[in-house]
């Protein structure tokens, strides 16, 4: 007979992961009570957990500042996965790159059930607008650059999936309209969310055939995207074709965005 998991030891396994995910570079340091409030924990336990995670080598304590950081050991702690793009590759340092010559939010999605999750965020200088942590499978540029390489069947009975686990009032995903979407998506190469005011525009890419699948986005306004989606694809197209062939150098593109008479060219927005 196969034993239930304890409830207390999921919360608490979950609880150790999103307090290791809620540093980042705006929030390199943190104290009990800055996590505490953020997550919505009470202060004995978050205490508690970071005590242990302490203990574990996963956090270093600063005694007189009272603040935690990440350790050297959450740094390592998955570089088996994808060597070739995270421990041998600079993915991430590209994701950088791309944002800041873009100007640019740049995510880094996979698929965890229906959803697409944001597991790496490269948040704009300028930008306020917020990413959430999941998006929709059919609903989001990333799920839809991932479902027009999945096959047609499969697409429909996710579809059917979908719908049938949708809270009553929800609207339902037309499979027919959706398979007419991801055939574009699979001829032009990327897919494109407009949604508010705001734009998304995703990329597969490229891995080995047994790797985890991975969603490249950029995400801005929609009328910077309107009128320079040309550029915004040669820029992350750029930057994937650098993570294929690590021996280019140049940069993301050579032409540039606005012709302004002079010898630089401007590869950011005002």
């Amino acid at each position: 007979m196969v034993k239930s998991l304890d409830p207390k030891k999921i919360k608490s396994a979950q609880r150790a992961l999103e307090v290791l995910e809620y540093f980042s570079d705006a929030r390199p340091t943190a104290t009990v009570m800055d996590i505490a409030r953020s997550m919505g924990y009470p202060q004995s336990s978050t205490s508690e957990l970071l005590n242990c995670l302490v203990s574990l080598g996963y956090l270093d304590r600063d005694r007189d500042a009272r603040t935690y950081r990440p350790t050297a050991r959450v740094a390592v702690i998955g570089s088996s996965v994808q060597p070739e793009l995270f421990r041998k590759g600079r993915l991430l340092a590209i994701l950088d790159h791309l944002s800041e010559e873009a100007g640019v939010t740049v995510t880094l999605a996979h698929k965890v059930g229906m959803s697409m999750q944001h597991i790496h965020v490269v948040r704009a200088a300028e930008s306020d607008s917020e990413i959430p942590a999941a998006t929709g499978l059919a609903t989001s540029a990333p799920g839809k650059a991932l479902l027009a390489t999945f096959d047609p069947n499969l697409v429909r009975k996710l579809v059917h999936r979908i719908n049938a686990e949708a809270p009553e009032g929800a609207a339902r995903i037309c499979a027919t309209e959706l398979a007419d979407e991801l055939r574009a998506c699979a001829i032009q190469g990327y897919a494109l969310h407009v949604e508010d005011g705001q734009a998304s525009l995703s990329m597969l890419l490229s891995q080995a055939r047994d790797a985890h699948a991975l969603v490249l986005t950029i995400h801005g306004e929609a009328t910077m995207f309107e009128a320079h989606r040309d550029w915004l694809l040669q820029m992350v197209r750029g930057a994937i074709a650098r993570l294929t062939n690590p021996s280019m150098s140049r940069p993301l593109i050579e032409t540039p965005l606005i012709e302004t008479g002079v010898a630089e060219p401007v590869r950011r927005f005002a």
